[in-house]
């Protein structure tokens, strides 16, 4: 059995659909079927399985991936939502959540998976977190000739706007 067999009989079951008929849809024997749906705990007649249909769906008891039962030991904190880390890879994976960002140093826009990223590139974080001599002439000779500062980093173009950053104490 696949998982996508699996799946679609979860999800059958969800919908109040018997053993025999999600078999034969499936092409699969009914004694499997019974047997896959005793151990995700949604055996019994197709009527019942339709009435706690909420219930199952939003239930913490079940894998967000599979829908399959975890077996959780009552703890404080957090309920799980995935059976292993594994399936949590796997969903993350199949279900990325990506942000649109703005590069702090070239100015380019870029998706990244974490929320707080503000380089696109290792190259860029080392630009602006190294800043070279070769770059600072750079600048000098862009303010002298009074054109704009390509690549100049955000603290640079910050000072020069006029823009003053937050200042955190260490102690």
């Amino acid at each position: 059995m696949t998982d996508e067999h699996k799946e679609k009989i979860i999800e059958l079951r969800k919908i109040g659909i018997g053993y025999r008929s999600i078999a034969a849809a499936l092409d699969l024997s009914r004694d499997k079927v019974r047997n896959f749906c005793k151990a995700q705990g949604i055996d019994g007649y197709g009527a019942e399985i339709k009435k706690k249909k909420e219930d199952y769906i939003y239930s913490k008891e079940f894998c967000k991936n599979f829908g399959t039962r975890i077996n959780e030991k009552p703890t404080g904190g957090r309920p799980k939502a995935y059976c292993s880390q594994k399936c949590k890879r796997k969903w993350e994976e199949n279900h990325p959540t990506t942000y649109q960002r703005v590069c702090y140093y070239c100015r380019k826009e870029f998706e990244s998976r974490v929320s707080q990223a503000n380089f696109c590139s290792t190259k860029c974080y080392i630009r602006d977190r190294f800043w070279r001599k070769e770059d600072v002439e750079e600048v000098v000779r862009c303010l002298e000739e009074g054109t704009s500062m390509p690549n100049a980093p955000g603290w640079i173009r910050n000072l020069i706007m006029g823009i003053e950053e937050k200042e955190t104490d260490g102690m």
